[in-house]
């Protein structure tokens, strides 16, 4: 369960070697854990949405690393909470001893996902928008990647919401002319709630088309490579990936297993499924 009360810390690019490395941190303790591990008086040039140089140092005021700190205060920030942006030198050592040290001044680990959760808990995004964030991590192709971002600036809540106001209309309209007949209320007709309803209807079943298309954006269409033993399978399988991804030989029954792999055709993914040859066992 996520603690409000409790800052968390984390790396927030890919482990490994690199030109630097940001290390995110979030909640009400960001502030006094940067002042313990920084220079006298630093915390106070800070200015939101500003980077700024400082020099990281470990308990016994030995540097760790020079550091630009970015400062978000609560709640303009991505979690809705006081956060603070570490972009260091990257590489595993640095990172590794800058963590610990975060730690050592009162942060916690943060848990996998958890500042996008604590984002949608503070209500800085939807459970849609959640979702699209490891979706755009995760994009295989641009088709993918696009419709995925369109998806966290909030396109399909807002379609949800309009579909949802538009029932709400319609029944408070109905409920009216029931409770109230002695008022002039504009009676809703059953030709205009069939209308009403057709438009609704219209705009579910373009949901539902998005939802398909987007799930063969996300998964891939799956194709099988299927036939006889030695007919060539894992050759076309090598030839369409432009690498010798399957081993190839003249000598029957060489694939035992199946081997998948992703190959981007007019930004639609193809996942090819390269099997062993059909034949008598």
């Amino acid at each position: 369960m996520t603690d409000p009360e409790r800052t968390i810390a984390a790396q927030a690019t890919a482990a490994g070697q690199g030109a630097i490395a940001v290390i995110r941190m979030s909640g009400p303790g960001c502030m006094d854990i940067l002042k313990q591990c920084t220079p006298a008086a630093f915390t106070e040039r800070l200015r939101p949405r500003r980077a700024t140089l400082v020099c990281i140092r470990d308990a016994e005021g030995a540097a760790i690393d020079q550091a630009l700190v970015t400062w978000f205060p609560a709640p303009a920030s991505y979690t809705g909470e006081d956060t603070a942006e570490i972009s260091c030198h990257g590489g595993m050592l640095v990172t590794d001893r800058l963590l610990k040290r975060l730690y050592q001044c009162g942060a916690s680990p943060a848990e996998p996902g958890e500042f996008t959760k604590r984002a949608f808990l503070n209500g800085r995004i939807d459970l849609a928008q959640a979702e699209s964030v490891m979706d755009i991590i995760n994009a295989k192709t641009d088709k993918e990647a696009k419709a995925s971002l369109s998806q966290l600036e909030g396109n399909l809540s807002n379609c949800i919401t309009e579909i949802r106001k538009d029932l709400l209309d319609m029944m408070a309209d109905i409920e009216a002319s029931i409770d109230y007949p002695e008022y002039d209320v504009p009676e809703l007709s059953n030709k205009k709630a069939i209308e009403r309803l057709s438009e609704v209807k219209t705009k579910l079943k373009d949901l539902e088309d998005s939802f398909q298309n987007g799930k063969i954006l996300k998964d891939g269409v799956k194709t099988v490579i299927v036939g006889k033993p030695n007919a060539g399978k894992s050759s076309l399988l090598n030839i369409m990936l432009n690498e010798e991804r399957a081993i190839v030989s003249s000598q029957a029954g060489t694939t035992r297993d199946t081997i998948e792999e992703f190959v981007k055709i007019k930004g639609i993914p193809l996942k090819i499924i390269d099997t062993a040859g059909i034949r008598n066992t």
